[in-house]
């Protein structure tokens, strides 16, 4: 059994909701993802830039957040390739787990856009991480930020926030210090 603890970036229309693409919101310009056995140990993991092709200029906004340059983006690959990578890697046996419940939207959202939500067996069991640390730890409400938990359990801080494979290796830090009871995955 593979755990697959995983984050995306995305960018948006720079020129507003008036204009964007209403069947693809939200693009995803970034992938990262470790996996972690049934250890919890973090044996592998995934990155990919992704080349935008809907939205060609990183929204402002995106842009202070993430601090992606747009040239590295003109490197990256098609989502196509990235998408198929990605699945590729997760292998044949595996959970999803996210910080928050958008990244699998998000996911699927730009796989149907692509014609490639085939790839994806749905429906699609995810855990979220974020909602399964607030229940834990009492959180009210449930949804703290990611670098409000790594705050919280003492992880030390190696990398900023808010890039893809950064924010995976957070959420699997997490993951792994979560009783099995609370997950609720057979291993």
């Amino acid at each position: 059994m593979n755990y697959i603890v995983f984050d995306l970036e995305w960018n948006q229309n720079p020129s507003g909701k008036k204009t964007r693409n209403d069947r693809l919101p939200f693009e995803i310009i970034e992938i990262g993802a470790v996996k972690v056995n049934s250890k919890k140990e973090i044996t592998d993991h995934f990155h990919r830039l992704i080349k935008p092709q809907v939205y060609k200029w990183i929204h402002d906004s995106i842009h202070e957040v993430i601090h992606v340059d747009y040239k590295d983006l003109m490197k990256g690959v098609p989502f196509e390739q990235a998408v198929r990578e990605f699945i590729d890697w997760c292998g044949e046996d595996w959970y999803f787990f996210t910080w928050g419940n958008q990244d699998v939207m998000e996911l699927q959202r730009n796989m149907k856009y692509y014609g490639m939500l085939s790839l994806l067996p749905g429906p699609v069991t995810y855990y979220d991480v974020q909602k399964i640390y607030g229940i834990c730890h009492e959180e009210a409400g449930g949804r703290r930020s990611l670098e409000f938990a790594i705050d919280q359990m003492g992880i030390p801080k190696a990398q900023d926030f808010h890039r893809a494979l950064t924010d995976a290796r957070y959420t699997g830090d997490i993951f792994r210090t979560l009783e099995p009871a609370a997950v609720c995955v057979n291993s």
